[in-house]
């Protein structure tokens, strides 16, 4: 089947703005307006879908879009909706959960092997876009942010995900490294401990008060410097923590700089499994077309 005749399976609808048959693969790109009673259509804005048969898998996707026009050309900027109270998602496929039947022309769902026509797919994918399906891994996402950046400033970095990301390309391309030496952000303490500054101020904030609050608690006779069991105490506090600065300095660093030692076993550490769970956005498409009804009666904001 040819890309032309794979288009004609669809049957354009008034809400679409145009279609587009792919030149080199089987499959288009769909331009649609949304419900007039959003505020994303009156800020004018459009879904661009996109629907393949390749040699790999059945792909798709839908995503938001910012119109801009340059001259007689219009370019669609992909953008989140980040700006709006109700959220829309964006997804595209990993070419896992539906097929493209030739012999019978229609899509099939292989968890419950259920067919649809084209018309009857794209308002699936319109529904599902249509919803907020991603609101509580939004708030994980979150938390994973915001513990990626906690643990990066407690080694004197910084962590942003955008940049980081841009950082790592950079980096795998082997442009711009971070400095080779791992103790550049490690200040030495009372010239034997090794101690990243953020660290040391934790723990910091958490002992004095605790000493003062819970000093009375305390044991091991006289709650004072003069006291060995209070001295041995502080000297392994300061070990463990140097410890600690070393052991997550390291791992940052393979974070940002994995090892290009073919032989050598891939390991990915708790850094980068955080950092790879916000981009991992993936969910089951909801099958019953109903909720574009549900989806399209917005409340105007």
């Amino acid at each position: 089947m040819k890309s032309e005749e794979f288009v004609k399976l669809y049957s354009r609808q008034d809400s679409d703005e145009s279609i587009t048959a792919f030149q080199n693969e089987m499959g288009f790109s769909l331009i649609r307006f949304y419900p007039k009673n959003t505020p994303y259509f009156k800020d004018g804005r459009r879904m661009f879908i996109k629907i393949a048969v390749l040699d790999r898998g059945f792909f798709y996707s839908v995503e938001m879009t910012r119109p801009e026009k340059e001259g007689e050309k219009t370019s669609y900027i992909i953008t989140e909706g980040e700006g709006y109270k109700r959220k829309v998602t964006n997804f595209f496929s990993d070419g896992s959960e539906f097929t493209f039947d030739n012999a019978t022309q229609k899509v099939n769902h292989q968890p419950s092997s259920k067919s649809f026509t084209m018309n009857e797919f794209v308002e699936i994918l319109v529904a599902n876009h249509l919803s907020d399906r991603l609101f509580f891994k939004r708030i994980l996402n979150e938390l994973a942010n915001r513990v990626l950046k906690f643990l990066l400033w407690l080694s004197d970095a910084r962590y942003e995900r955008i940049q980081t990301a841009i950082d790592k390309y950079h980096y795998g391309k082997g442009e711009n490294p971070p400095p080779k030496d791992e103790k550049k952000n490690i200040e030495p303490f009372f010239k034997y401990f090794y101690i990243s500054k953020n660290i040391l101020f934790a723990i910091l904030l958490v002992t004095f008060p605790s000493a003062i609050f819970f000093g009375h608690l305390w044991a091991y006779g006289d709650f004072s410097l003069s006291n060995p069991s209070l001295l041995l105490l502080f000297f392994l506090i300061l070990f463990s923590c140097e410890k600690f600065s070393t052991w997550l300095h390291k791992k940052i660093k393979e974070f940002l700089m994995p090892s290009k030692d073919h032989f050598a076993e891939k390991k990915i550490n708790f850094i980068e499994k955080l950092y790879d769970y916000q981009y991992n956005n993936k969910f089951n498409l909801k099958l019953n077309i109903r909720n574009r009804q549900r989806a399209a009666n917005i409340e105007e904001e």
